[in-house]
């Protein structure tokens, strides 16, 4: 790596990566010495794994129980990864630390590279530095899938836009193994290659076809291992999860109505997070379309990932889904190019409310 390469990884990726970790310590090292005499440590420790990462890290653990579980809706890239990780450094909670941490790194590597493709390095820098220091960004270092989804994500819409549809692929797929929302990325790669005019019919569906195949596999091992193939889809009809496809009105009713009932200040503001995360999804996905300079590809990619998680009878962790929206970085750059001393200020808000949503989550609060 030239010297002038590694002076722009460090900028564009080391210093946010840092700095977003150095704020977790210590928004996480305040939260426990102000608790109940818990040891820093494993204070620290034990406030990275609640909610959906106790379920990452029970499969990490054990693997998938012999029989319907509200686990089975988890799908096993993120603790694979972890689970391998672990023989190395004998931790599994350090271990998954590490895989998010990683996982981050490449991430904003390939926003920034995503981003400079399509603005310039300023923008560049902003998207980096938004993402790092997201109001949820909790869930890129916290035990769960979004730091490796968001990194596999990035890079099959960097490689897509770039005219190397077969990394696009393979990197897709990866994003399959991670979340079901993996599949956004199928016809955001097929709008790009119809775009550049290169659509072979018979080569590219058959090249296309391989970004599904983590979840044909999963799907199969679900049937040997549980007897049923669809365990993943029924296990979000669990009492666990309650959920079912809807449409994304039903379920942004369904969200509200609870949330204006809610006797509970707590709860309101749950459901009101809630709420405000999903409307702004759909802003951003209205956005990137509404905009001519944003490619149609990254349109298409928002908007399916936005309909993938509202589309439920009840809306739930919409907080952090938003972060597998990342593309919609480019809206800001693009709003806030003529006022670029604005930009600044934009981050130390988003760190701002990470800060307290760091906070919420180290107290075993639900965030998302």
């Amino acid at each position: 790596m030239t010297a002038s390469r590694t002076r722009v990884f460090a900028t564009q990726v080391l210093l946010p990566l840092a700095a977003s970790r150095a704020i977790w310590l210590a928004v996480f090292a305040a939260t426990v010495a102000t608790g109940a005499g818990e040891s820093l440590l494993p204070g620290i420790r034990g406030a990275l794994v609640h909610w959906d990462a106790i379920a990452y890290m029970d499969i990490a653990r054990g693997g998938y129980p012999p029989h319907l579980s509200y686990l089975d809706a988890f799908l096993p890239g993120y603790p694979l990864l972890v689970r391998g990780l672990t023989f190395v450094v004998r931790d599994d909670v350090l271990a998954a630390w590490l895989v998010s941490l990683a996982s981050e790194g490449v991430a904003l590597w390939y926003v920034a590279r995503l981003v400079q493709a399509e603005r310039d390095r300023g923008s560049a820098h902003l998207a980096v530095w938004l993402l790092a220091l997201a109001p949820t960004a909790l869930f890129l270092v916290a035990p769960f899938s979004e730091s490796p989804f968001i990194a596999a994500t990035a890079a099959s819409l960097y490689h897509a836009r770039a005219g190397r549809p077969r990394a696009a692929v393979v990197a897709a797929a990866l994003a399959c193994a991670l979340r079901l929302t993996g599949l956004a990325l199928l016809p955001a790669l097929a709008l790009e290659q119809l775009a550049r005019a290169r659509w072979r019919p018979r080569a590219q569906l058959g090249l296309l076809l391989a970004v599904p195949l983590p979840l044909v596999a999963y799907c199969a091992y679900m049937q040997a291992h549980t007897g049923d193939a669809l365990a993943l889809f029924r296990a979000e009809q669990l009492p666990s999860f309650g959920q079912s496809i809807a449409a994304p009105w039903d379920g942004f009713a369904a969200t509200w109505q609870t949330m204006v009932t809610a006797s509970s200040g707590e709860v309101r503001s749950i459901f009101a997070r809630e709420v405000a995360f999903g409307l702004l999804g759909l802003v951003a996905a209205a956005g990137m379309w509404a905009s001519r300079r944003v490619p149609r590809s990254l349109a298409l990619y928002v908007s399916v990932a936005w309909l993938m998680t509202a589309s439920l009878s009840f809306w739930r962790s919409e907080p952090r889904y938003i972060l597998a929206l990342f593309p919609a970085v480019i809206l800001v750059a693009d709003l806030t190019a003529r006022f670029r001393g604005a930009r600044p200020a934009l981050v130390v808000a988003s760190g701002a409310l990470m800060c307290a949503g760091m906070y919420v989550f180290a107290q075993g609060r639900w965030l998302g």
